[in-house]
């Protein structure tokens, strides 16, 4: 599944997320049968919300394969987050196809196109061959130019390497399983494995080597090793490798065929002698074994025998060191030869040839140079692009890696410079030359602190969408203004020259008399020129007017003396402005500190205020004993309220007096009984103030619970519910069955049971306070039947209308 996604992801197309590809042909990128990608890999993918297929028919209706679309690269497309891992441009898309095309492709020989030669693991075919193909990948990614793999580190079990944990790693399975590819991939050459330790312990660190990547990028891979027997390689001898037309391994001298210099070129292969020829005695050896391993190209078509295992003994005592040589193999059999050898090289192949710094001091070179192609150490595992996306290298040239040059000791040293912030590539891509001029680390942090503090500022005015781009535009434009010059400042240039925004008007868009949201002229800007363009039009039509005939030097002269008098008396007026606010604001400041002050006397003073109940000071008006005791005393009395409620008749004053006593009496009874069995237990005096209140709580919520229920039951209630649920039954037809109707009318009726129930317990402790006197009681209500007949009897004729405008007054009155 994780192969064929990335398959679907390197054939997508740059403008799209579907892809039409038949299943036989995903098969043979994964190394399995069409009908295992049907029936497992296609039905995984679906299952895991990976791809939607649809089914590709031509014209005639005949279907030719599928429609794969790749969710994830189609919401990362949708969402427009360029900093997306999926939001790859064209050219990234072709270097990824090209990348996997010299990994594992199948390979095409299409009639009248380019031949696509197949992969290192094209013909890798069965189980385990897609496990193989992402290992492979995902190993040749981290893979270094010199071919060597970075390892995990930490230990791990007994009779596995570092090599087994990075692949498992990689994969995501257990460490013997990592083994097993491991195993896998180094029968088939394309990894190279040194495992050996030797006896005190020198050059016993494993590696993973991936020869192809190495080869690609014109560094030749040469294990130090030697026979098992332990016998060293004589010192002062170095074999290089080069593969023949044959396929067998050649091994050239130094003196016959130079590999580290300028103007050679093998023509032939009688240039390289059958046999091994010695190295001068006076040349410095290297430490390479007489036994050579065969060429890290696969051609594809069948699979390369398990090849000799190596071994490590440690170096001599006095051996030097010596540079390993670039490898000349070629990749694949169909490079077009010059001389019919199976490798060639041109000029500027190699390493250093004149030592460490001897091309240091030189230029760096902007372009790909023409020479690339040649040499032919370039290809798909080095990464690089199409021929026809080259011209992109002159647009980014200047995003570059830059060389900062620091002079340590006399010594020139190159250091590398800094990649952008996670997260602010997008912003500070305009200005990735200042930002790589910034040496400091700590330097570096603060400016990119800053950087996300004002992006944070234009997300709160464009919004979050075009705040990357917002900013992006303001740092470009900043720099465009440099005009050339060289930026001396880097961190003092992008805090204060390059972030800031730099309003000319009110408008908080205003940015430079742009608006940031839009990118047009700000109207606040435009609104304030015009305003100066009418000032200064008035003037000089007043002057004309009153200088009529005076010279064109004197009346130019007189209207700069006027809008200079006009101008510097407005800003006359808006110091005097300014003046006032600022007064305005310290009085408010003023006022807000006293009355600031006068609030914290007052809450001094009633922090200070002895207890109400008993004097004890500093207790805010009410210490803690004597509050719990008025919530006991209140807990109390709605209680004796609940009960009086339920029991008594309301409409009978001496029966609610009579019931409100003995309930009272019998309810500080019952806590005067709990409170012995609490003393008993040797509790502190606030702990009984605590318990007691907790008890006059759960018996308050008892009693409420009572009411509620014999409320519930009351003749008024259930007549209001069974009103509700008839009147919903009534509208049964607009349910789909009458099961559903009736769930709906129960509820209806549940709902109105409660409200019934909340309005006659109001409709009793309104009564009860009435019958105490705590609550006036309500005006009596106008029998309007009866007294609109009175009115009706009486004559309008004889009253003169004065009774109609009294009966209107009165229903006024009344509504």
């Amino acid at each position: 599944m994780r192969l064929a996604a990335v398959v679907l992801l390197a054939k997508a197309p740059a403008r799209s997320a579907v892809l039409r590809l038949r299943a036989g042909e995903m098969g043979r990128w994964l190394g399995v049968t069409e009908s295992y990608v049907d029936h497992t890999v296609l039905p995984d993918m679906r299952e895991a919300g990976v791809v939607e297929t649809d089914p590709w028919t031509e014209e005639s209706g005949r279907v030719a394969g599928l429609e794969w679309k790749l969710l994830p690269l189609l919401a990362a497309r949708e969402s427009g987050d360029p900093m997306h891992p999926l939001a790859l441009a064209r050219k990234d898309l072709a270097t990824l196809l090209r990348f996997c095309e010299a990994l594992f492709a199948p390979g095409w020989a299409p009639k009248d196109g380019p031949v696509t030669p197949p992969g290192l693991l094209a013909a890798r075919r069965g189980r385990g061959a897609a496990t193989d193909r992402l290992a492979l990948l995902l190993l040749a990614l981290q893979t270094r130019p010199n071919g060597r793999v970075r390892l995990v580190g930490g230990s791990v079990k007994e009779g596995r390497g570092r090599a087994d944990a990075t692949v498992a790693k990689a994969l995501g399975c257990s460490v013997s399983g990592g083994g097993k590819v491991v195993d896998r991939l180094e029968r088939l050459r394309l990894v190279e494995v040194v495992r050996g330790t030797t006896e005190d312990g020198q050059f016993g660190k494993a590696r993973l080597v991936v020869p192809a990547i190495a080869a690609a990028f014109g560094r030749g891979w040469a294990p130090r090793v030697v026979v098992e027997d332990g016998g060293e390689e004589p010192e002062g001898r170095c074999s290089c490798v080069c593969a023949s037309a044959d396929g067998e391994d050649e091994v050239v001298s130094g003196e016959v065929l130079v590999l580290s210099g300028e103007g050679w070129r093998q023509e032939s292969f009688d240039d390289v002698e059958p046999g091994e020829v010695q190295r001068p005695a006076a040349a410095l050896g290297d430490l390479g074994a007489g036994q050579q391993s065969d060429g890290p190209v696969i051609s594809g078509e069948e699979a390369p025998e398990a090849g000799s295992g190596t071994g490590v003994v440690e170096r001599p005592a006095g051996a030097p060191l010596h540079a390993d040589h670039p490898q000349v193999v070629s990749l694949g059999g169909s490079l077009s030869l010059d001389g019919g050898f199976s490798g060639e090289a041109d000029r500027g192949c190699g390493g250093l040839p004149r030592g460490a710094y001897a091309r240091e001091d030189g230029q760096e070179q902007t372009e790909v140079p023409d020479s690339a192609a040649e040499r032919g150490l370039g290809g798909p595992l080095r990464g690089e692009q199409h021929p026809d996306l080259a011209g992109e290298w002159g647009r980014s040239a200047e995003c570059g890696p830059v060389k900062a040059r620091v002079q340590q000791l006399g010594a020139p040293v190159f250091v590398r410079p800094a990649a952008l912030p996670a997260g602010l590539e997008s912003v500070l891509a305009p200005v990735r030359g200042v930002w790589e001029r910034i040496v400091r680390p700590a330097a570096r942090r603060h400016v990119a602190a800053a950087v996300r503090v004002q992006l944070g500022v234009v997300r709160g005015i464009v919004g979050p969408e075009d705040a990357e781009q917002v900013l992006a535009e303001r740092l470009e434009r900043r720099l465009d203004q440099q005009m050339g010059r060289t930026v001396t400042d880097p961190v003092g240039w992008i805090l204060g020259r390059g972030l800031i925004q730099r309003a000319w008007c009110w408008s908080q868009l205003c940015d430079e008399g742009r608006r940031m949201d839009t990118g047009g002229d700000c109207p606040s800007c435009q609104a304030l020129i015009g305003d100066r363009r009418a000032l200064r039009a008035r003037i000089a039509a007043e002057t004309s007017r009153e200088l009529a005939g005076a010279q064109p030097q004197v009346l130019q002269a007189e209207i700069e003396k006027r809008l200079n008098a006009v101008v510097a008396s407005e800003a006359a007026a808006q110091a005097v402005r300014r003046e006032q606010v600022l007064a305005q604001q310290e009085a408010r400041a003023r006022a807000i500190e006293e009355r600031r002050a006068q609030y914290a006397a007052a809450e001094q003073a009633r922090l200070a205020a002895p207890c109400a109940d008993c004097g004890l000071p500093d207790a805010a008006g009410l210490c803690m004993s004597c509050t719990q005791r008025r919530s006991v005393e209140q807990l109390v009395a709605e209680a004796v309220d609940l009960a009086v409620m339920a029991r008594a008749d309301l409409s009978d004053a001496a029966a609610v007096a009579e019931t409100t006593a003995r309930c009272t009496q019998d309810t500080r009874a019952l806590l005067e009984q709990h409170l012995e069995k609490l003393r008993a237990e040797g509790l502190a005096d606030i702990e009984l103030l605590f318990a007691v209140r907790e008890t006059a709580e759960k018996l308050r919520d008892r009693r409420r619970e009572s009411l509620s229920g014999r409320l519930m039951r009351s003749e008024r209630a259930q007549a209001e519910a069974d009103l509700a649920y008839d009147a919903k039954m009534r509208s049964a037809h607009r349910f789909p069955n009458r099961v559903m109707a009736q769930e709906a009318a129960e509820r209806c009726a549940d709902e109105a049971l409660q409200r019934a129930v909340e309005f006659l317990f109001a409709e009793r402790c309104r009564q009860l306070r009435i019958v105490r006197g705590e609550q006036p009681p309500r005006a009596a209500a106008t029998d309007w039947p009866r007294r609109c007949a009175e009115l009706a009897d009486q004559n309008p004729a004889e009253d003169g209308g004065e009774h109609t405008g009294a009966f209107a007054r009165e229903a006024v009155n009344a509504a």
